[in-house]
């Protein structure tokens, strides 16, 4: 979907190569991309899903399949895999590298970053070249499950127009952490309490800004859909 800034196109970020090694069923790929709409076509277990995975990596986080980097890594592999993509983007050209290779199995938690060659410290750095979003089959449940899943697809939403936001989420379940872990030691230091939860109160009120900003904005946008709705009958 083309964004727009007031009346004005921005123009949009695509992929226009990826590189996968040793990611999944992949040992490697390479495959060039053009802009628009991308239909993968091919036999259950052909690894269609797997490359949708691979490009969820171009964001912070686990990925569409939130699942432990050490099964990412194709079976026999030696040293983790790695993901390549080269974008194209109102900011022109990047490349952006990610991956465990090179990275002893288990040993570190999170995965290597690279933007245009440079280690990146973290991956918010990313949300500088392009925001990724997803909704899969296997997030049927998001309508009918657990509020959790709501809030953290939103979260999501907000990420792309926000990219602060997944560190003010972070420091909230961070505070969150300390305080549930003082109350189990049945701490009785009040200024600790005070600091952790003055904390928790500022960045839980940002997040509760954002994500009523980014509802508004939805509706907003709701309102300017054909009167017969989004969906063909």
């Amino acid at each position: 979907v083309e964004q727009t800034s007031g009346r004005q196109p921005v123009a949009q970020v695509h992929v226009t190569r990826l590189s996968l090694t040793d990611f999944r069923n992949y040992h490697a790929l390479a495959l060039d991309l053009a802009p628009g709409a991308v239909v993968l076509t091919g036999e259950n277990g052909a690894g269609k899903t797997n490359l949708l995975e691979a490009v969820s990596f171009l964001s912070p986080g686990r990925g569409l399949r939130r699942a432990k980097f050490d099964d990412v890594a194709r079976v026999g592999a030696e040293t983790g895999f790695a993901i390549h993509a080269r974008l194209e983007g109102p900011f022109g050209e990047c490349e952006i590298g990610t991956g465990t290779a090179g990275m002893q199995p288990g040993a570190e938690t999170g995965r290597r970053l690279r933007i245009n060659g440079e280690t990146a410290r973290t991956a918010d750095a990313m949300l500088e070249w392009v925001r990724v979003l997803w909704l899969t089959p296997a997030m049927d449940a998001l309508f009918t499950g657990p509020a959790g899943d709501r809030r953290r697809f939103l979260d999501r939403l907000v990420l792309a127009i926000d990219p602060a936001h997944g560190r003010r989420a972070l420091d909230y379940e961070k505070a969150m952490r300390a305080r549930n872990r003082l109350l189990s030691e049945d701490s009785r230091d009040a200024g600790w309490f005070d600091a952790i939860e003055t904390q928790m109160a500022e960045t839980g009120v940002a997040i509760a800004a954002a994500r009523a900003e980014m509802v508004r904005l939805l509706a907003a946008m709701n309102e300017r859909l054909p009167a017969d709705g989004p969906f063909p009958p």
